[in-house]
């Protein structure tokens, strides 16, 4: 997994990218992540200041997550929930559509040829 993380306006802490790095080697089990974009901002005059987004490259369609925050850990924990609800969310709908799709087998009939007597 590739990860690029961009900064704006603001020092990049190096417990900040660990946390990031845990979390989203968290998500590998549940989703092949090729790489990961990350940007970082603060706002000087918006409020709340810090906006946080996530874009994971994905075999299919990738996911896109942006959250903002008083603080920057919060908006990462809340950019961290929404991935985890899309992660949930795809993989009902892939288990819906299997049950959905599934055809029941009909039972079988015996041919003649299959009993023996």
């Amino acid at each position: 997994m590739k990860l690029s993380l961009t900064h704006r306006n603001h020092a990049p802490s190096s417990s900040i990218i660990e946390m990031i790095e845990k979390e989203l080697k968290s998500l590998l089990p549940s989703l092949q992540i090729d790489e990961a974009r990350v940007r970082l901002e603060r706002s000087l005059t918006a409020s709340p200041p810090f906006s946080v987004s996530f874009h994971l490259v994905t075999p299919g369609p990738d996911v896109i997550v942006k959250s903002s925050d008083h603080t920057l850990r919060a908006a990462i924990l809340k950019a961290f929930d929404r991935i985890a609800g899309k992660i949930g969310h795809r993989c009902s709908k892939r288990l819906q559509r299997r049950v959905k799709d599934h055809v029941p087998a009909s039972p079988r009939r015996f041919i003649r040829s299959d009993v023996k007597r």
